[in-house]
């Protein structure tokens, strides 16, 4: 019998878009014996993460018991590094894929800060000394040396700027990080960038006030969108750099 081309497009076709909107996690998987219906993924002896079997769309085995599983794009799902806390190892919620998923559109406020005019970046790349946050804001350009793009790129332009300044600290293996882009290797989630900033900060605010220098921003309302956002902050000029900017949402403010 003939197969049947039409069917068989339309199958591959209908896998296509079945994994799409997944991310791929490879490590090592068993039944998660403290939350019902969970598999467990161990990816180094620091890390695991547990997803809702519903969640798991594909699996597909690499040799010796390692797996790449295919897990939908937000759905909420556990981690953890190998620490205890009084005996016990904590586990961070999280949900799977917020780089592919778009943030909603801010609103307009007035006197909100604004988007970094041309004539404020060039003027910034002319000066021969800059304050630390400053000099990653001359850096920023809307892209990622790696030529990569997602859906949210505030994290993943962000954290290539920072890195371009000279923090290499986000290029090496961090705590902080979870996740990053290829080939480039940024950063690319906001709630990580923002774990980062509590690492750095030596003042904090939840208020935006005029003339208090630069800042790093994380913004948040978890009801709109728990990924976040995260861009910088000039309160001297009343402008920012970043991909937008939530004046609605709740401010988490750093400065080192």
């Amino acid at each position: 019998m003939v197969p049947d081309k039409t069917t068989e497009l339309e199958h591959l076709l209908a896998q296509a878009v079945l994994t799409s909107n997944t991310t791929a996690f490879e490590g090592f998987m068993t039944t998660d014996k403290n939350l019902a219906n969970h598999q467990l993924l161990v990816e180094s002896p620091e890390v695991f993460y547990s997803f809702h079997k519903d969640d798991i769309l594909k699996t597909i085995d690499l040799g010796g018991d390692y797996l790449r599983i295919l897990v939908r794009n937000g759905s909420k799902s556990y981690r953890s590094a190998i620490y205890t806390v009084g005996g016990a190892t904590p586990l961070e919620s999280f949900f799977v894929g917020m780089e592919s998923i778009a943030p909603p559109a801010p609103i307009y406020d007035r006197q909100a800060p604004t988007r970094a005019t041309r004539e404020e970046v060039l003027r910034l790349r002319s000066l021969t000394t800059l304050p630390t946050l400053a000099a990653v804001a001359a850096n920023y350009t809307d892209s990622c040396d790696g030529g990569d793009s997602y859906d949210n790129n505030c994290a993943h332009y962000l954290s290539n700027a920072f890195i371009k300044t000279g923090y290499s600290e986000l290029s090496a293996n961090n705590p902080s990080i979870t996740a990053r882009c290829t080939p480039a290797k940024r950063p690319i989630r906001a709630r990580d960038m923002w774990a980062w900033f509590k690492t750095k900060a030596q003042t904090t605010s939840t208020t935006l006030q005029r003339n208090t220098g630069w800042w790093a921003a994380f913004q948040l309302n978890e009801s709109q969108y728990w990924g976040g956002h995260v861009a910088l902050f000039d309160s001297d000029s009343w402008q920012y750099h970043g991909t937008g900017w939530y004046p609605n949402w709740n401010q988490y403010l750093y400065k080192w």
